[in-house]
């Protein structure tokens, strides 16, 4: 095993094998995981997948970043310099804007999602059954092919 082969945890479902669903729901998202990526067996799917994730996330540290600004603007005790002013001036978002945003980004991950089920997978997304389960898939299985755990 090479050098950066053998620092890589081996990971569940690595072909994405599509997984019958148990007679019992899932209990656990260890359980759940291999069959989420069974799921997702077609590769222009987990794209969508990922794009759609990586929207949401995009969207959403935006919404942090606003927020971080406004409460370093609203501290009288923070005292910046005026380059700095202006960063944390760019940064800002209105509450509506702010609101925008982070449904952009929830609406942007579902609609990408949901085109890779309904449209290439023709599946039903896992969603619908276990909502927290399938975020958590989400978020995990970007990661592993961000971190090169996982083939695309």
């Amino acid at each position: 095993m090479s050098g950066n082969a053998a620092m890589l945890k081996q990971v569940v479902n690595p072909t994405y094998a599509p997984i019958t669903h148990p007679a019992t729901p899932f209990g656990t998202f260890e359980a759940f995981y291999p069959f989420y990526l069974g799921e997702h067996s077609n590769r222009v799917n987990r794209i969508f997948h990922l794009v759609g994730t990586s929207v949401a996330l995009t969207c959403h540290a935006r919404v942090v970043a606003a927020l971080v600004s406004y409460l370093l603007r609203r501290q009288t005790s923070v005292q910046v310099g005026p380059e700095v002013g202006k960063v944390l001036n760019r940064l800002a978002l209105s509450a509506g804007e702010a609101g925008k945003v982070f449904l952009t980004g929830i609406i942007g991950a579902y609609t990408c999602a949901w085109i890779g089920h309904f449209f290439v997978e023709k599946n039903r997304p896992a969603t619908f059954k276990y909502p927290l389960f399938s975020l958590r898939g989400d978020f995990r299985m970007l990661w592993e092919v961000l971190s090169l755990q996982r083939s695309l």
